[in-house]
């Protein structure tokens, strides 16, 4: 594809295995698409289409907010550009709009890369890989932060897929394994206490269908198997869906119903964002990696049909 032709979102990188289909956009290094004999487990997104509201992209180096776009780090004080202007916020990180360099490219497997400069309020320079495979179990992400070089970094990894199920949001039965929620004030989604879940209308520890609940908020103490894997299901009813799963790097998921003004993308799916810090991180410090040349940053988590 020549650079007159480029798609708004990148090159696309089409991976097949069995019943699984997916396509990798390089903008963001975004899962634009995922499917199992058909049925989409993520809402997609059309290839020549500026990539809307973050669906499938990769986050880093924070996931969700800094508030504000200020924080401090190593005794100094940072300023990041406001990319949420509407609520004055820092958000989901600087890997979001580069165009990743394509490393492999098979049949079932691609790797992709690129290296987020050093910048006003993120002085460091950090070289960003993510790997995507599809294989029987579905489609597996990992991703892998490395420092080159210079002062400690803070650093958290999030992902933004948009979870869907045949029918409408409404009938959609959700299962979150997790005890402890974290609240918000305001329209500005300022993060607040984190309290216990069970028992409010935001507890989906037992499944139970989403209806007209309104979700935007970080879960937290997740209860995982024997494999130290967290999952979230969403299906349809009939059992028929999507799980996605992920391990203990990523202590945090934040969910929302994706209430939104476009009808399109009005509650057509559900963010389902595993994280390894919560909104506010780079503020709170809770959760955050310090990323060192010696120890690149990894996290991992998969994409599986239900029924």
């Amino acid at each position: 594809m020549s650079e007159s032709t480029h798609a708004l979102s990148g090159r696309q990188l089409r991976l097949d295995y069995d019943n699984y289909t997916a396509c990798i956009a390089t903008v963001g290094a975004s899962l634009r698409e995922l499917a199992w004999r058909g049925r989409p487990l993520v809402r997609p997104f059309a290839a020549d289409e500026l990539r809307p509201v973050f669906s499938g992209a990769l986050l880093a180096p924070w996931p969700n907010r800094v508030v504000d776009g200020r924080y401090s780090y190593n005794g100094r004080e940072q300023r990041l550009a406001l990319s949420e202007p509407a609520r004055g916020h820092a958000l989901h990180g600087l890997s979001l709009w580069n165009d990743f360099e394509v490393i492999e490219s098979g049949p079932a497997r691609a790797v992709l890369a690129t290296v987020i400069e050093a910048q006003d309020g993120y002085p460091h320079r950090v070289r960003v890989r993510v790997e995507y495979t599809l294989d029987a179990r579905g489609l597996t992400t990992l991703a892998t932060a490395t420092l080159l070089g210079g002062e400690p970094a803070p650093f958290g990894w999030g992902s933004h897929s948009y979870l869907c199920a045949p029918g409408e949001q409404s009938r959609w039965t959700l299962t979150v394994p997790a005890r402890r929620v974290q609240h918000t004030v305001g329209e500005r989604l300022l993060p607040d206490e984190v309290l216990p879940a069970a028992g409010t209308e935001l507890d989906f520890a037992s499944p139970r269908q989403i209806g007209e609940t309104f979700i935007d908020h970080a879960y937290t103490e997740l209860v995982r198997d024997d494999a130290g894997l967290a999952h979230v299901d969403l299906t349809a009813p009939g059992g028929v869906g999507v799980r996605m799963s992920w391990g203990r790097e990523l202590g945090w998921v934040q969910l929302h119903t994706a209430d939104r003004p476009e009808p399109e993308l009005n509650r057509t799916g559900l963010a389902v964002e595993p994280m390894t810090c919560p909104p506010g991180a780079f503020n709170s410090g809770v959760d955050v990696i310090r990323l060192e040349a010696a120890a690149p940053a990894t996290a991992s988590w998969r994409i599986t049909a239900l029924g």
